[in-house]
């Protein structure tokens, strides 16, 4: 069977299944991802004999096809059916680091877009109006977030998307500085993430703060990891001490 057929397979099985578990949501589900409502409540509104728990182990099956349909949504900018469509997959698999993060992304960076328009994309960043609608979609993107269960809230790419959605599209680096803290105290953050964290405060001021914290940093670095970049921290390092005693 070739991949065209297969993935015509995948997506009818996927539209079928999906068809199935969100026609008793069509009424509600919007409202409640717009209006930030628990994951719990959509539970509630499957309604029909249909529950989350009679899916058992195919939950994680069911919420991978819903998130295939709602891509199919996404292609048509549909953004009424994506958000639905989003809250329904995590819901099946609140589990799911990658389902936050995209949707994440997409709610953030895709639908202020979709809502001005690709040939004015560019006063999202430019008109008082603009911006402003890139600060909403913004705030609903980390507010999507908030959502996801503690131990997911927790995990690195998690914190590290809310600090870049602080810092690029709400401007806000105080904000985004308290997420990127939280991600490099943890044991299995990137070496770059570090690194980001450490320029960060320096764009924001904290010019003093960064030199202290890359040379923490550095002082834990290992001269058999590639990624972490050792003479590059060490002359950035130098630099920020020379800033630092110039008074710049």
């Amino acid at each position: 069977m070739n991949f065209k057929r297969r993935l015509l397979i995948l997506w009818f099985a996927s539209s079928l299944l999906v068809g199935l578990l969100t026609q008793p949501l069509r009424q509600g589900a919007v409202a409640r991802a717009e209006s930030g409502e628990s994951l719990a409540s959509l539970a509630d509104g499957l309604g029909q004999g249909i529950t989350f728990a009679a899916l058992g182990g195919y939950r994680t099956i069911a919420a991978n096809f819903v998130w295939i349909s709602m891509y199919g949504d996404w292609r048509y900018r549909l953004k009424g059916e994506v958000l639905e469509k989003m809250q329904l997959a995590v819901s099946l698999n609140p589990d799911s680091v990658y389902f936050w993060v995209d949707g994440s992304r997409i709610i953030a960076n895709d639908m202020p877009v979709w809502q001005v328009g690709d040939d004015l994309m560019e006063s999202l960043f430019e008109s008082e109006e603009g911006i402003a609608i890139r600060k909403a979609y913004g705030e609903q993107a980390l507010a999507f977030l908030e959502q996801a269960p503690r131990a997911v809230a927790q995990r690195v790419p998690v914190l590290v998307e809310k600090a870049s959605i602080c810092w690029q599209r709400l401007a806000d680096l105080d904000r985004a500085l308290v997420y990127f803290k939280q991600a490099v105290e943890k044991e299995d953050v990137p070496n770059h993430i570090c690194r980001v964290y450490a320029e960060i405060l320096v764009k924001n001021g904290e010019v003093k703060k960064a030199y202290e914290y890359l040379k923490s940093h550095y002082a834990g670095l290992s001269d058999d990891d590639r990624t972490a970049l050792k003479p590059f921290v060490a002359r950035r390092i130098e630099e920020l001490k020379a800033k630092l005693e110039s008074g710049s």
